[in-house]
């Protein structure tokens, strides 16, 4: 017979073989493996249009019904105020030097320098929809063609309402029609005048 001593050994000794064998293994990974990271998101169309962001517009494209046509090029240099609106400095250089004929009995040729310029502004409001964006612009611009032979010089007051769309984030074109008072002679010539432009717009932050 077994003594008592006996009988508790052999009971804690099944007991603890039975706690080993129902015992769930715990995976405790591995050590130092960081999380994985959620991938970026693309980058879309709207990335460009945010507060900071400067832009050019070239016009490879415009017609304009005021007399002397378009008057002189100009670009758009446009700063972002945030997604929905962007100031814009309209400026333009003309500055021709070439050989005529003036007003002697008889003519002589002469050689002539003509520098002209236009500068101005424009507040630009935006609306978007998916990959298409429209705008509308109200401006000002100041445009003296000649400034050593003429004193004449037009003050265009006006807005344009415009479509642009992405080609890349920072690319796009745009097209823009417009309407405007063009005062010259003093005011005393009043004009008003519709226009239309194809652009390429350029951006960076």
């Amino acid at each position: 017979m077994f003594s008592t001593r006996t009988i508790v050994f052999i009971g804690a000794l099944v007991s603890g073989t039975a706690t080993v064998a129902h015992a769930q293994p715990v995976d405790m990974g591995t050590p130092g493996a960081p999380s994985p990271s959620p991938a970026p998101a693309p980058a879309g169309a709207d990335e460009a249009f945010t507060k900071g962001t400067l832009g050019f517009s070239l016009p490879f494209a415009s017609i304009s019904s005021a007399a002397g046509g378009a008057g002189l090029s100009t670009v758009d240099v446009v700063y972002f105020l945030n997604d929905k609106a962007a100031l814009d400095l309209i400026a333009g250089i003309n500055l021709r030097h070439f050989d005529r004929l003036n007003n002697a009995v008889p003519p002589v040729s002469e050689t002539v320098t003509q520098f002209g310029f236009a500068l101005g502004g424009g507040y630009r409001m935006y609306s978007s929809k998916n990959n298409l964006r429209s705008f509308i612009e109200p401006s000002l611009v100041l445009s003296w063609p000649d400034t050593g032979n003429s004193d004449t010089f037009t003050i265009n007051a006006g807005g344009a309402f415009g479509l642009e769309r992405n080609l890349t984030p920072w690319l796009s074109i745009s097209g823009a029609l417009g309407g405007f008072l063009n005062f010259t002679n003093s005011f005393k010539d009043i004009q008003l005048s519709t226009s239309g432009s194809l652009a390429a717009n350029l951006y960076w932050h």
